[in-house]
């Protein structure tokens, strides 16, 4: 197990030169121990000191300076692609709250759990960014190459990698809260969110899911070292899946693969893209997930997909 003795020793250099506050230190040393001890059981000792060493000069090449953000209305963090300056504000002022039943305790525990979730979250990014010469060139497992795979860092692929890194955070602090999460006006169907996400909630469990179904380790090679292994990911996972591109079902939207299939359905539900289509955007994302799972059987494989309040309703599951 890698202990945070080790890994504030490798951060000194780092702390030196942005010289953050104290709780922003205790912030950073926490996410890497967190993260390193979550996925050692699954590359190894080794490799995970390999990546530990990545993560570390990735945060030194990408955060120039944190920069506190004065009289914000709330709770904040936002790492800044142009200045590589991580923004942030922690505010007291507990008003904002609605509900008069949460204690005064509660209250600030709800506060400092998500400014928690807020600043891993950016530490999951900015641990994958690499840059070249001034240009980020990837993020996670998108390598720009000759196809354009990776276009531009505010492109659609970096608003994936928000939802992997959401989804990451979530499990490497055990969190999930199951927040019900209407994808209607009339609130006939829902999905469940592992914490409150504006941007990503109704997208966060089918990214969830679909980690599922992609090899742990591979993985997480591919996040590390993307010229060498993202390609393998993709490839493996196109070619294990690619009877539901072959199948005779009609998909609204339409991709070359399975695994561009599915970032386009997460995109258009994300990004509000043609709203008029979302339930049905989320009908046919569970059924591809459906398809999916007749290969993995995964558990409790239900709680990830579109649900109806309806009982009656036709979109029970198992009629999908």
């Amino acid at each position: 197990m890698i202990d945070k003795i080790l890994v504030t020793k490798k951060l000194e250099t780092f702390f030196n030169k942005t010289n953050p506050e104290s709780f922003l230190k205790v912030f950073v040393i926490s996410f890497l121990y967190d993260k390193v001890n979550y996925i050692e059981k699954i590359v190894g000792h080794d490799n995970c000191l390999n990546m530990l060493d990545k993560y570390i000069y990735n945060i030194e090449q990408n955060i120039k300076s944190f920069k506190k953000i004065d009289k914000y209305h709330s709770i904040y963090a936002k790492y800044d692609f142009k200045t590589k300056s991580l923004k942030y504000y922690m505010t007291n002022d507990y008003k904002k709250f609605k509900t008069t039943s949460l204690s005064t305790d509660n209250k600030k525990a709800f506060i400092i759990k998500e400014f928690k979730i807020m600043m891993y979250k950016e530490f999951e990014k900015i641990i994958n960014i690499y840059a070249m010469n001034g240009k980020i060139i990837s993020n996670g497992f998108y390598l720009e190459d000759k196809n354009g795979r990776y276009p531009d860092y505010d492109g659609h692929f970096s608003d994936i990698m928000d939802v992997f890194s959401d989804v990451e955070v979530c499990n490497i602090t055990n969190l999930n809260d199951r927040i019900k999460t209407y994808v209607d006006v009339d609130k006939e169907y829902f999905v469940y969110s592992k914490h409150i996400s504006q941007k990503n909630s109704e997208v966060m469990c089918y990214v969830d899911l679909w980690r599922k179904f992609i090899d742990k380790k591979l993985y997480y090679f591919a996040i590390n070292n993307p010229k060498r292994y993202s390609e393998k990911m993709i490839n493996d996972f196109n070619s294990e899946y690619e009877f539901i591109l072959n199948g005779k079902y009609e998909f609204i939207l339409k991709n070359k693969n399975v695994f561009s299939l599915i970032e386009n359905y997460l995109l258009h539900i994300k990004d509000r893209i043609e709203i008029d289509n979302n339930i049905q955007y989320h009908q046919e994302l569970s059924m591809i997930f459906k398809m999916m799972n007749t290969k993995k059987d995964i558990y409790n494989f239900k709680e990830y997909v579109l649900h109806s309040s309806d009982a009656k309703n036709k979109l029970i599951y198992e009629n999908l």
